[in-house]
């Protein structure tokens, strides 16, 4: 082979064309096949538009210029660990986008150390596909290696280098400029169909994956880190407090103060708010989770409840949600990072400031999503992190059934003190659902489906999750406070990390990331009235409707983006990250609709951008810090 490149070298022009050829398509096959590969879940712009093509040429042309800047027994060293990297990170987003649903952007690199304990999980999760095109770009990698690697020692006159360079300039600027044609115009900015309009999604850089279509590889890959740092140290904020209450002056003028037939009917009663990691809606019946099952007969089960993800993280996202009505900032750090935000209208707040003792619990370590600070700063008078507050425990915390068989953990979850507000996040049922997990060794609640480890392993977790609720009934009954304790359960996101999305697909009768994330939620009390509900709620709702429920004083409407589901001013409808919406019939995520739906159409989208932005200018500003 050796002996074949240096008879190339012996034509300059040639073999700098070939060069070219490979260190071309190692890069730009990366790019197609990400976006080929992202189409297949996003499909917002599709991957054979100009846009993002030319934007990755542009990048080629610039790697290729750095690389050749470079004396020549360093092109190879620097070629090598450029193309390593992006073959790593085109890797690494697309087993993100099959575990999660979206690809990452900068800030959602700070998470890493969160999943880094899944890590040996997520390679089951590598496809065929994936191999190939890695493979591919190896290969001509390789290819470019050697024709770097033999290029013959001469000396070459510095105008050689300057047209080179001129050349590889020119082929960035101008295909930047192509591209940037290609994106077409921009909509106004207050226009309602803003967030689906391409060249917006460019400016706003706000949702990864549309970005990936929008802007391919490269660009948004450097484009993340400019926004990233746009953000963080460049962008003026003093303006956003004042977006965010020119929204709610608006807003608020035709909001209804008055209450409903709910109000205040679990009035001094104490809370007990239960997140259920990865509980999703086709695990619960009476084989498998027959408590909560019983739970929703017996109590208030919402049928139309969505758990939409915003940024990375799923669980924290979903608690921080339920606990202080917003969401995460879908393209923005991490919402535990706004620790240092005022939230005096939180949930756990609003029970403080009433009298109750409230309190936060969960298994793991408290700097795990910086929960030890977060959680207070969103009004818990404490965070329990059992490995830290019960490191000599002989019982093991991370099967919920558990939780209850340690006197001085059952004392904090049911504690003597009232009234009462505790916040208990379980765990049991998080991923992995293979033999890496050791909780899936053996069947302990004789579940086992015959021939399908991963299918008897979730349906054990489940159960496991489903003998502390058992066992929790059981506590407040001995203790006397079955009556005087309301418990409300929601789950944090759909199982997403099953190995077998089409079996998800299939048991849940839907395949789309966003309305797959219709999981439940229950409120029970011994002494309430089974009812249940069809309106469509989503987890930043579950604040206000519970305030409104306790009757607590300092719960005010006007404060929130989210509303009481039982209210007039709830609107029945859920919206996602990405802008789009589902009202019960129609999912709307851009498509053309007739003249009748139109109106209908533009001013809900208009709605849900409204929202998304306000939530965001909420955190970004410290909105709350004067209140």
């Amino acid at each position: 082979m050796k002996k074949f490149f240096n008879k190339v070298w012996q034509y300059p022009c040639f073999a700098y064309l070939f060069l070219f050829g490979f260190f071309f398509f190692s890069f730009m096959s990366l790019d197609l096949g990400i976006r080929y590969f992202s189409n297949q879940y996003t499909g917002f712009y599709g991957w054979t538009h100009a846009s993002p093509f030319f934007f990755s040429v542009s990048w080629i042309f610039l790697f290729f210029f750095f690389v050749m800047l470079l004396p020549k027994k360093r092109r190879v060293i620097a070629y090598g660990i450029l193309i390593g990297l992006f073959q790593v990170l085109v890797l690494a987003q697309m087993l993100h986008q099959s575990i999660l649903g979206r690809f990452f952007s900068v800030y959602d690199l700070f998470l890493t150390g969160e999943g880094a304990g899944y890590f040996l999980s997520s390679f089951r999760w590598i496809t065929p596909y994936m191999v190939s095109l890695l493979f591919l770009s190896i290969v001509s990698c390789i290819f470019g290696c050697f024709l770097f690697s033999t290029e013959p020692v001469c000396k070459r006159k510095n105008s050689y280098y300057t047209r080179l360079g001129i050349c590889l300039l020119s082929g960035f600027v101008l295909f930047r400029g192509l591209a940037f044609e290609r994106l077409g115009e921009p909509s106004d900015p207050n226009s309602w169909d803003r967030w689906n309009n391409v060249y917006n999604v460019y400016l706003d850089f706000n949702n990864p994956s549309k970005n990936m279509e929008v802007a391919g590889l490269y660009e948004m890959t450097f484009r993340s880190v400019v926004v990233y740092i746009e953000q963080e140290y460049l962008e003026d904020r003093s303006t956003l407090r004042e977006e965010v209450e020119s929204y709610f002056t608006t807003r608020n003028e035709t909001l209804d103060l008055s209450t409903n037939e709910y109000t205040g009917i679990f009035k001094d009663k104490n809370l007990i708010l239960i997140m259920m990691e990865s509980i999703d809606s086709w695990l619960v019946n009476e084989e498998i989770m027959p408590t909560l099952s019983y739970l929703q007969e017996t109590g208030w089960n919402f049928t139309e409840r969505y758990s939409p993800a915003f940024g990375g993280g799923q669980t924290f996202n979903s608690e921080f949600a339920a606990n202080t009505g917003l969401f995460a900032i879908e393209n923005g750090q991490a919402a535990y990072n706004f620790d240092r935000n005022a939230y005096p209208y939180s949930l756990p707040s609003l029970f403080h400031n009433n009298g109750y003792q409230t309190q936060a619990l969960h298994v793991n370590h408290g700097n795990f999503y910086n929960r030890n600070s977060i959680h207070l700063a969103i009004g818990y008078d404490r965070h329990i992190a059992l490995l830290d507050d019960f490191p000599n425990s002989n019982l093991n915390f991370f099967y919920d059934s558990n939780l209850l068989k340690d006197e001085s953990v059952a004392d904090l979850i049911i504690p003597d003190a009232e009234p009462f507000m505790n916040f208990i996040i379980t765990y049991t049922a998080h991923m992995p659902y293979d033999s890496t997990n050791d909780k899936c060794v053996t069947d302990l609640y004789g579940l086992a489906v015959p021939g399908d480890s991963t299918l008897s392993c979730i349906r054990n977790l489940a159960r496991d999750t489903d003998e502390f609720l058992k066992e929790l009934l059981e506590r407040l009954e001995q203790e006397g406070h079955l009556d005087d304790t309301i418990l409300v359960l929601f789950s944090d996101h759909y199982a997403y990390a099953y190995p077998d999305p089409s079996y998800i697909a299939t048991v849940k009768n839907e395949s789309n990331g966003n309305l797959l994330q219709h999981v439940p939620f229950v409120i029970w009390g011994n002494d309430i009235e089974s009812q249940t509900f069809d309106m469509l709620m989503t987890t930043t709702d579950i604040l206000p409707t519970v305030a409104n429920l306790f009757g607590l004083d300092g719960y005010n409407p006007r404060n929130y983006i989210a509303t009481d589901v039982f209210g007039n001013n709830h609107n029945n409808y859920v919206y996602f990250a990405d802008g789009s919406w589902y009202d019960g019939n129609l999912y709307y995520t851009g498509q053309v609709v007739n003249d009748d739906l139109l109106p209908y159409v533009s001013s809900v989208s208009k709605e849900v951008q409204d929202k998304i932005l306000t939530n965001n200018n909420i955190l970004l500003s410290d909105y709350y810090e004067e209140s």
